[in-house]
């Protein structure tokens, strides 16, 4: 039964003013669908065994691997060069993001990690084997492409095998409950391939090349077999049809129009051009200045040609746009993308330059630094499953949750003007757990909020909306941070501690552990500078994470039912919930708020 189906029939999804029609299911969704109805007790143990597998090492990779790459430029001569690295990864990790996406509906969720496989492996041999900084580059930004599609098509995965009551508590515990372990397990690592005498930074990317393997292979092999099974059956019998049997081209050509392969180019295109001069210029480590001619140049033509080009061929040509229509009609996906973009650039305004802000005005031992850079996420971590096995226990609540936790994200950010200027251990600590809980059940809420608020023909671009408009409101937050950060300290320190030249200014502001050799009036000062500083951070900061809590109004509320999402209300399978859990009606599928 399509959408339109239910609702001319009078379904519960009628009742919804966010239900969109959905023109065609693609293959990878009707895979996945196929293959709920073929699981049985040991294959989903089988299935879950190999998320958690590869979930651990997406998350170990994730604590571990910036420490190859700053030590490989170091031993390379060319530390600077890094942040050149990091600019072109970050954009990258946001275009894999609607890349992978598409890949999932097009190809399949197992097709999908495979090629995920495939980047991640080819990019840690070269970075392994490679003689100079251009190779370690390539590598890099080889391997963000396979990091980024395993970070979504596991999210993906996820949405399609869990139902809408239970899909936080898995996500989260999937994704983010090995933090716990890896907290401790990430310092341990790092030092023993780093330390003098240790394997070497080498190794750690030929480990993980290796580690890769054994720990996808088996949510690949998995979902093949149950896709293999599923046909077996017949349930996927249309896909041996004759129009799955058509010439080589002509398959190609189907191909690229379901990933909409000039769509994702143009926006590339548009994502490069637009955000990699802002970062390039705009960070703490900049490579070049606004001056350079170039920078202005590339976002000119991001802005007024490749993204036109990209409005025009995504509303007028492409048959599987990147983004549908459909989408940009729904106000929850509408405020979800809001949330997520303004809430990263409030984030890293904040967060960017806290570890040589706390460097500078404590003395921590370097430790105590690390474990204070990682409460946040610990924080964020901890709350966002807290918050999934409570949602999951009274399946209501996710719309007030989501405003409440966006407001008590501000809280923690407000909190932040004391803590700079009193320098009080407790308060700085608070600021980071406050900021933790809010930041934790927000980023929770608004992803099952989106999932939920479309057909499972969108899940995947919906979530690719979400994830990737938080990876340009990050590089965005961090440019930003970074360009008033080495702006205005320099002006700072000269204000405060005019005694100062030139030289000795910029020293301390490249290296922040230098104040704490400083005594007396001067060390008073300089700290006054680095706090005067952070509140220039603070400000744009608290301003902008009003924004997300203003979106937040505007979502859909729905209860977290047993059920795919609530716009179809059909059961993993793709068949209408008849009783899942409880009679599905309206009144029922509508939250009381």
């Amino acid at each position: 039964m399509s959408v339109h189906d239910k609702k001319a029939s009078g379904s519960p999804a009628s009742s919804h003013e966010d239900i969109i029609g959905v023109a065609g299911t693609q293959s990878g969704v009707r895979r996945i669908e196929a293959i709920q109805s073929v699981w049985g007790t040991k294959s989903k143990i089988a299935l879950w065994i190999s998320v958690a597998l590869a979930s651990y090492m997406y998350i170990l990779d994730n604590g571990t691997n910036w420490a190859w790459g700053s030590y490989a430029t170091i031993q390379f001569g060319h530390y600077q060069q890094f942040a050149a690295i990091q600019c072109a990864t970050a954009i990258l990790l946001a275009i894999g993001k609607p890349l992978f996406a598409k890949l999932t509906d097009a190809a399949g969720r197992a097709e999908a990690i495979a090629i995920a496989l495939f980047f991640y492996v080819v990019g840690y041999i070269v970075n392994a084997t490679t003689p100079n900084m251009a190779g370690l580059g390539a590598g890099s930004c080889i391997w963000v492409l396979g990091f980024s599609g395993l970070q979504i098509a596991l999210q993906i995965v996820i949405a399609d095998v869990t139902t809408l009551r239970w899909r936080a508590i898995v996500s989260t515990l999937s994704t983010g409950g090995w933090y716990f372990i890896n907290f401790y397990a990430n310092g341990k690592i790092t030092a023993r391939l780093t330390a003098v005498g240790g394997l070497g930074w080498r190794w750690g990317y030929g480990i993980y090349a290796i580690c890769y393997i054994p720990a996808l292979s088996p949510i690949i092999i998995t979902l093949l077999w149950a896709q293999r099974r599923a046909k077996a059956q017949g349930i996927l019998a249309g896909e041996t049809s004759p129009q799955f049997k058509a010439p080589l081209g002509a398959r190609i050509r189907n191909f690229m129009e379901e990933v909409d392969a000039v769509g994702l180019f143009f926006l590339a295109g548009t994502l490069a051009l637009v955000f990699l001069p802002i970062v390039l210029a705009g960070g703490s480590y900049a490579t070049t200045t606004w001056h350079n001619p170039a920078i202005p140049a590339m976002m000119c033509i991001g802005g007024f040609v490749t993204l036109p080009l990209f409005i025009f061929w995504e509303v007028k040509k492409a048959a599987h746009p990147v983004v549908p229509w459909r989408l940009l009609r729904n106000r929850t996906i509408l405020a979800g993308c809001t949330i997520n973009f303004f809430d990263f650039v409030s984030f890293y305004l904040t967060y960017s330059e806290l570890y040589g802000f706390v460097s500078a005005t404590t003395h921590w031992e370097i430790g105590n630094l690390v474990y204070y850079s990682n409460a946040q996420s610990l924080s964020l971590t901890f709350f966002g499953v807290s918050w999934a096995v409570i949602a999951g226990i009274y399946k209501s609540g996710y719309k007030i949750s989501l405003i409440a936790a966006l407001a008590i994200r501000i809280l923690g950010v407000g909190l932040m003007f004391y803590a700079r200027s009193h320098n009080n251990i407790g308060a700085l600590v608070m600021t980071q757990i406050i900021q933790g809980l809010g930041g934790g059940v927000a980023a929770v809420a608004s992803q099952i909020g989106a999932q939920g608020a479309v057909p499972h023909q969108d899940v995947a671009l919906a979530t690719a909306a979400l994830l990737l408009s938080a990876e340009v409101g990050g590089v965005v937050g961090t440019a930003a941070a970074g360009a008033i950060w080495v702006n205005r300290l320099p002006v700072e320190i000269a204000k405060h501690v005019p005694s100062f030249n030139r030289t000795q200014i910029a020293s301390y502001v490249g290296a922040p552990t230098l104040v704490r050799l400083l005594t007396g009036d001067e060390y008073t000062s300089m700290v006054a500078a680095y706090a005067e500083t952070m509140r220039m951070l603070l400000i744009p900061g608290i301003v902008v994470a009003v924004i997300p809590l203003c979106a937040a109004f505007f979502v859909k509320d729905f209860r977290l039912l047993e059920i795919q999402n609530a716009v179809e209300v059909t059961t993993l399978d793709g068949r209408r919930a008849q009783n899942a859990g409880e009679s599905i009606d309206p009144k029922i599928l509508e939250a009381k708020v």
